[in-house]
């Protein structure tokens, strides 16, 4: 088993780097796509809503054969398939094949379990934490470059001079070098006398949640992004409404966002987790999240905004690699792929209900109250997030 050598470690930052960056691509420019072939606004979220029900589906589902069959052969057969996805967006002339796109994108992109397996396979409980903050600054810095490049690329005033094909074209061959790195330059990290045995059954989400320490984790990580989940759909008709802000400044304050969470993640977490322990920080991070949401409401200047915002990101950027980290560190090395999928599948599950709940909370009740509800989401969550994981350590001592 390769160990925690930096190398390593930065080529799995690099090939989820370039995978999220084409991913982000798109999202500027998808809603183009979509009406350029007949497919109503409406209709629109629909097709946006496939992309986040495949990576439901996928992350437990590669995390699950990564245990069985190793981590690198998941994440080769994953990259081709997300390669083909966005060809076949580049080529889709009907509903059909949008459709089919989106799925099959998000059913590889579910592959984000097993690059977590990954990093957990070839690090040790002292380096884990500063790896997936890594790890989640290359989601940071995708989701910030990508959209950027993506509208640098289609170049154009409006959705008839733009050009949308180059766009997934670009994203597709970003894909295939992900792809490239893969095979060339990362070993397989789970050896088979760790793998879960042919013999042994497939462990399902609801598996995992039977255990006391990992459903208070699960459902404080469903809990918490759904919040969050909640507050990014919010996040351009508040700033639109109050503040008068336009599509460029906005992709600014999502930028500034986005950079302050890269910064924490990939700068100081590993010692902040050395210090106060992965679970405080956790705790920590959901206050500040829900310190940062209750902010926004009140603000009306961009400065303002922009502070709430950064107390959010700070909030952010502690939560995620903590509560992985604790998920991690309760399952044996031949089920974390499948535990670290059903946290995915948690964190997916939050992104398609938080929309949801928002919109209908912002439709009742005013473009604040998203926020505020967000807020109040967060702080039950920390029940969840503080209760149990203490167990966590004598469950998988009593498992061994």
């Amino acid at each position: 088993m390769p160990r925690s050598h930096p190398t390593i470690v930065f080529t799995l930052f690099l090939v989820v780097f370039l995978d999220l960056v084409g991913f982000g691509m798109i999202i500027p420019v998808f809603p183009f796509y979509a009406e350029r072939i007949g497919v109503s606004p409406s209709a629109v979220i629909f097709f946006i809503g496939l992309y986040s029900a495949g990576q439901l589906l996928g992350a437990p589902l590669w995390g699950s054969l990564s245990d069985r069959i190793g981590r690198r052969p998941v994440l080769l057969f994953t990259l081709v398939a997300n390669t083909v996805s966005t060809w076949l967006l580049a080529y889709a002339d009907t509903g059909l094949t949008l459709a089919l796109s989106r799925v099959v994108a998000g059913l590889a992109a579910g592959n984000i379990s097993t690059a977590y397996a990954y990093t957990t396979d070839i690090t040790t409980d002292a380096t884990r934490p500063k790896a997936l903050g890594l790890l989640g600054a290359a989601f940071g810095m995708g989701f910030i470059l990508g959209p950027a490049l993506g509208g640098l690329l289609a170049g154009g005033t409006d959705e008839n001079t733009a050009s949308l094909t180059r766009v997934a074209h670009t994203a597709a061959i970003l894909s295939l070098a992900a792809l490239v790195l893969t095979a060339l330059r990362l070993p397989e990290s789970l050896p088979p006398e760790k793998r879960r045995q042919p013999h042994a059954p497939r462990l399902s989400p609801a598996v995992f949640l039977s255990r006391p320490a990992l459903r208070g984790l699960l459902t404080a990580t469903f809990v918490v992004i759904s919040a969050v989940a909640l507050m990014q759909s919010a996040l351009a008709l508040f700033s639109a409404e109050r503040l008068g802000v336009g599509p460029r400044m906005l992709g600014w304050i999502y930028a500034f966002s986005g950079a302050v969470s890269v910064a924490v993640q990939a700068g100081v977490i590993g010692r902040l987790t050395a210090r106060f322990g992965a679970r405080r920080l956790a705790v920590t991070g959901v206050v500040l999240v829900a310190i940062g949401m209750a902010g926004i409401p009140p603000a009306s200047t961009i400065p303002f905004l922009l502070v709430s915002l950064a107390v959010f990101s700070i909030g952010s950027a502690l939560f995620n690699p903590s509560i992985s980290g604790l998920v991690a560190a309760a399952a044996q090395p031949h089920e974390r792929g499948g535990v670290l999928g059903a946290y995915q599948a948690a964190s997916s599950l939050g992104r398609v209900v938080g929309p949801v709940l928002g919109s209908g909370v912002a439709s009742l009740a005013g473009l604040g109250a998203p926020f505020v509800l967000g807020a109040a989401i967060c702080l039950g969550g920390l029940i969840f997030v503080a209760r149990d994981t203490r167990q966590a350590k004598s469950e998988t001592a009593a498992g061994s």
